[in-house]
């Protein structure tokens, strides 16, 4: 039977490269997020595209011999280091959304207290032109 094959199939260079990457910026305490953007970019693919691949083909493959060189052998420490470097990134990005959250909040409220008093201005206004024909 003659198989099709996608025109977007991955090749064992691409999936090297993508590899490459991540485990690159994994080991450097970075985020897989960080490497599918800069795979994403070297590939002409996505960043979604580079993820999935990652989740669903290579990452069950790697075998902690593969990640790690024998030279550079994870201790409990450098695991702990690396998940603490994630958790400062989330916690940084956390913070600044909580600050742009606090920002567009102060900003809203003085866009509906403009909105309130234009609102009031023409309700008077209205009432003033009813008193004027009315007197007329």
């Amino acid at each position: 039977m003659n198989e099709k094959i996608r025109k977007d199939s991955w090749t064992a260079e691409e999936d090297n490269l993508l590899k490459k990457i991540v485990l690159e910026k994994i080991e450097k305490g970075l985020t897989q997020i960080s490497g599918f953007e800069e795979a994403s970019i070297l590939l002409g693919r996505t960043k979604q595209a580079c993820a999935f691949r990652w989740n669903k083909n290579l990452r069950p493959l790697i075998t902690e011999k593969e990640a790690i060189p024998k030279k550079t052998l994870v201790k409990k420490n450098s695991v702990s280091s690396s998940i603490k470097n994630h958790l400062e990134l989330a916690m940084e990005s956390y913070d600044e959304l909580e600050q742009s959250y606090a920002h567009i909040s102060q900003e809203y409220n003085l866009l509906k207290r403009d909105y309130e008093q234009l609102v009031n201005w023409v309700k008077q206004g209205i009432t003033q032109i009813d008193k004027e024909s009315t007197l007329s």
